[in-house]
């Protein structure tokens, strides 16, 4: 057996493996390489949809399935194909049309497994569609099919969000559960559905081949996976709340290859203990 093989690190995107620049380090690169060769298996969890994680999938050759979405899906990028999904209700068409309502100044990204949808366009929804290199389809809430939502992602100003998320508290939703996910960004996910749930669902799919599952995370959405793994650890650019569930702080940052990082103290993370 090779030193690593039963080993499957699983990591964040935005803010943990991606730099402001969204562009992977060669450092990065070359740990990962360097552990798969020890016979580790590497994967991402991301809440970005698979149009917007392929090229990503492609430069790291990821032979593993990964999970989408935020966790309401897991792909298999060697198959082509969903291997499990999780959608949201159709409340959520309504919920979505108040939100716009309501805020003027936020866009809704409707996210299925075929196609990205855009109710309205804003410069916050712009730039994220460019950094994604996702061609979105222009179209209203009512023109989106109302089946199979995986989830809806809107984005407003920073400043604006305590706004926002003040006013989705005050709706007691609950339908479907509702996550922060970048300081623009709050998303409507499946009730239930995390990247922790979906770690579940990855170890039912492969109950025999993991020895162990090593996270890694910066944000608010990863909250469950770090604790869903058997390890865990963050960039030193992550929240706070991060900070303090996982079982190591990274000397790094995402804008430092923190994901080298981690891979070269993998064998300290898996030996050591918690906030360690």
């Amino acid at each position: 057996m090779q030193k690593w093989e039963g080993i499957l690190v699983l990591s964040d995107m935005d803010g943990t493996l991606l730099p402001a620049s969204k562009v992977i380090s060669k450092a990065d690169l070359a740990a990962i390489q360097a552990f798969r060769a020890e016979g580790g298996q590497f994967t991402i969890a991301t809440g970005r949809t698979w149009q917007a994680a392929q090229r990503y999938l492609a430069q790291l050759q990821i032979d593993v399935p990964v999970i989408l979405f935020n966790g309401a899906a897991i792909y298999d990028p060697i198959q082509g194909e969903m291997l499990y999904t999780q959608a949201l209700p159709e409340k959520s068409v309504e919920i979505t049309q108040q939100v716009l309502d309501v805020f003027p100044d936020v866009s809704a990204e409707i996210i299925r497994a075929d196609a990205t949808y855009v109710a309205r366009m804003t410069a916050y929804e712009e730039e994220h569609l460019q950094i994604c290199q996702v061609e979105p389809i222009l179209c209203t809430v009512d023109e989106v099919p109302k089946c199979d939502w995986l989830k809806v992602l809107f984005a407003i100003a920073p400043e604006r969000m305590d706004a926002l998320q003040a006013y989705f508290r005050a709706q007691h939703w609950t339908c479907a559960d509702f996550v922060q996910s970048e300081a623009r960004f709050y998303e409507m996910l499946p009730k239930g559905a995390t990247k922790g749930s979906a770690l579940k669902k990855y170890r039912q799919l492969y109950p025999g081949d993991l020895r162990a599952v090593v996270a890694a995370g910066d944000f608010d959405n990863d909250l469950e996976m770090l604790r869903e793994a058997d390890y865990s650890a963050c960039p030193s650019n992550a929240q706070p709340c991060v900070r303090e569930t996982v079982d190591v702080v990274l000397a790094h940052s995402c804008e430092e290859s923190a994901v080298s990082e981690l891979l070269q103290r993998i064998e300290e993370i898996m030996g050591g203990s918690k906030n360690g």
